[in-house]
């Protein structure tokens, strides 16, 4: 493969990366796959998740629309820390 492809366009080490991330940098390197192939394959892949984030955002936009948030008077919670012992220290109850 020369530097640049004159088909694809890509460069050798596009196309490597693209290998690489679809998973099939062996069998591009062991003549399976042609560069034009993988590249191909990579945008569409690049397609694909392009459209289901836009599609996973709108989702997320539509829900915040619907979503009414009513303003409420402050609750307060008891938490409780658990704090593990210290072994050197005791409490006032100790010291009798």
């Amino acid at each position: 493969m020369a530097d640049k492809c004159t088909n694809c366009g890509r460069t050798a080490s596009q196309t490597i990366a693209d290998a690489k991330t679809l998973g099939l940098f062996e069998e591009l390197q062991s003549g399976v796959y042609k560069c034009c192939q993988i590249s191909e394959w990579a945008d569409e892949q690049w397609l694909a998740w392009f459209q289901a984030i836009e599609e996973d955002s709108g989702r997320v936009e539509d829900n915040m629309l619907c979503t009414k948030f009513t303003e409420r008077g402050l609750v307060l919670v008891p938490v409780r820390f658990n704090r593990p012992q210290v072994p050197w220290y005791r409490g006032a109850e100790d010291l009798r």
